[in-house]
């Protein structure tokens, strides 16, 4: 693992158990034919497609939140940076569906410029690419697409580069059928993003 780097997959927010999702909020509207998404099921949807294709190609990654239970970003972030101080050549990625009447995909990362902005470039350009006429929301005010957002803890305390990823929104009626509840669209989403870890082997 020397020469490689290592993912730490992070799926935000918790996912269900019996039944039950264990995150306030974080999800879509229930749909006029009663379905709705939770955006903690979806995430780990994209990292369980993440780990499978990653284990086909032989690239070292490790699920930072195996749970079901929705854990802190704090104890994600002491996590990471344990894991880090072991192998160095790690990567952060955040997974998440994003909400509040927008459309479109974007990438965040933490302010000023960083490694993270070259990695979170590639994502974007990758995302571009597989999905085509999508809205990419993006900030180009620095000179790459990335946002940046200092009230993202796990971007900004985290001790390696890390990216967050918001696959479009949850609360888009669209979006949210095309994209985030169809195994198609997930299976896309998924391999968007291996396709840009390949990028960094």
């Amino acid at each position: 693992m020397a020469n490689k780097n290592l993912w730490l997959f992070d799926n935000g927010h918790g996912g269900i158990i019996d039944g039950v999702y264990q995150t306030p909020g974080k999800r879509s509207p229930v749909w006029p034919d009663g379905t709705q998404l939770f955006e903690g099921e979806f995430n780990r949807a994209i990292v369980k497609r993440l780990m499978t294709l990653c284990d086909e190609q032989d690239i070292d990654y490790l699920n930072l939140v195996p749970e079901e239970s929705d854990i802190p970003r704090s104890e994600r972030i002491q996590r990471a940076n344990e894991i880090y101080k072991r192998y160095k050549k790690c990567i952060y990625l955040s997974i998440h569906a994003n909400a509040g009447g927008g459309r479109g995909w974007e990438v965040y990362t933490s302010l000023g410029e960083t490694k993270s902005d070259r990695i979170a470039s590639v994502f974007f350009d990758t995302i571009k690419k597989e999905f085509g006429q999508i809205t990419m929301r993006c900030d180009y005010s620095d000179g790459d697409p990335d946002k940046e957002k200092p009230q993202f803890d796990v971007l900004v305390y985290t001790h390696m580069p890390a990216i967050l990823t918001e696959n479009f929104f949850m609360d888009n009626f669209d979006e949210c059928k095309n994209y985030l509840m169809s195994e198609t669209g997930r299976d896309r989403i998924a391999l968007a993003h291996f396709n840009t870890i390949m990028k960094f082997r």
